[in-house]
């Protein structure tokens, strides 16, 4: 696998089962380093359909923010492998984040408020979030994402055995590789004219994802 690559399988949860995800991650038994953190995404777009995302948590003491662009292969059937490059713009203010954006292109599209509770092992992230979007509508999600810094090292077939090898622990939460969701949350939030344009074969949110 090169690099820059995002491995991630992502699931939408009925009801709020953060604390029965927790309980399960950390009865794992391996290290892990925990972390939560809130606040905005924003979204850009252009007519063809890709887009930017602005991140910057409310709550991080580090002041991260990051401007990141996102890509799957051309026909891909799923957004489980895409090429992810993230940039960070901690110095940068968000009326300069957004100048550059349009600049390029770009123009909002939307915002989503995201509430995370993410793991970090060794080979893989696994975060619950709940997301909120500009309704007030809140749903639930889980991610598996393997870490981007060693995925290079990794063949597909060892990077689905990971995502297996979680799957398994969180199972009784339903976390199954029947419920992986073919689309990313830009597919699934974005406003009508970039979704039409949005590389997406299925216009179903879940299907199966093989792997």
């Amino acid at each position: 696998m090169q690099k820059h690559t995002e491995f991630e399988t992502k699931y939408r949860i009925e009801g709020d089962k953060v604390f029965e995800f927790k309980q399960l991650v950390e009865s794992i038994g391996e290290p892990y380093e925990f972390v939560y953190v809130q606040g905005p995404d924003w979204y850009y777009t252009k007519p063809d359909g890709s887009f930017l995302r602005y991140r910057k948590a409310e709550n991080d003491k580090s002041n991260r923010a990051e401007l990141t662009m996102k890509s799957k292969p051309k026909g891909a059937e799923h957004n489980v492998i895409r090429k992810e490059v993230n940039l960070r713009v901690d110095k940068n203010k968000f009326h300069t984040v957004e100048a550059f954006a349009t600049m390029l292109g770009y123009q909002f599209n939307f915002k989503i408020w995201k509430m995370c509770h993410i793991y970090n092992f060794n080979d893989a992230t696994l975060v619950f979030y709940t997301v909120r979007d500009e309704k007030g509508t809140m749903t639930h999600f889980v991610e598996i994402e393997l870490d981007e810094d060693n995925i290079h090292k990794l063949t597909e077939e060892e990077a689905w055995n990971i995502v297996r090898k979680y799957e398994r622990v969180l199972a009784p939460i339903g976390i199954t590789h029947r419920h992986r969701l073919n689309k990313s949350l830009f597919e699934m939030y974005a406003n009508d004219i970039a979704k039409e344009n949005a590389i997406s074969f299925d216009k179903k949110d879940m299907e199966l994802v093989n792997g």
